[in-house]
């Protein structure tokens, strides 16, 4: 299983850059491959959703996940249930630094089931992580200034 931790400090309230991370809903929007979300299920504490991603060497594909998530400490766990791969798990954390600065913690572990897709992951995941945080940060920046 492959894992990585990044962690970034961001100008906005860890309240708000968690509350944009949760809102899955709206991953479409902005998240370059992500194209459709359907929540199947949704409590106060935890959801289980669909999410449908289309990357353009591959054809679309779609990753049941169930999503935990804890206002008070501000942190959002997602679960993998069902998809193309063998585990996918993530962790983020949101720290609130200064008035208007926090520091986010994303930890990601994940495991193709074929051995080819895992080497190729493995091989864009700096990029893949990196679109996917810079599109985090674009979207607080944008709904939060």
């Amino acid at each position: 299983m492959k894992e990585t931790n990044k962690e970034i400090i961001v100008n906005h309230k860890a309240l708000e850059l968690y509350s944009i991370v949760l809102d899955v809903e709206k991953y479409p929007d902005y998240i370059p491959w992500c194209t459709k979300i359907e929540i199947l299920v949704k409590g106060k504490k935890q959801m289980k959703a669909n999410m449908i991603v289309d990357y353009k060497l591959f054809p679309s594909q779609k990753f049941t996940s169930k999503v935990i998530f804890d206002s008070k400490s501000l942190i959002i766990k997602t679960k993998y249930i069902e998809g193309p791969l063998k585990n996918l798990n993530t962790i983020w954390n949101f720290i609130d630094l200064k008035k208007n600065q926090s520091k986010v913690v994303f930890n990601l572990e994940f495991e193709f089931s074929n051995y080819f897709h895992q080497k190729l992951a493995e091989l864009f995941l700096p990029l893949i992580e990196s679109k996917m945080m810079e599109s985090f940060i674009q979207r607080a920046d944008e709904t939060l200034d």
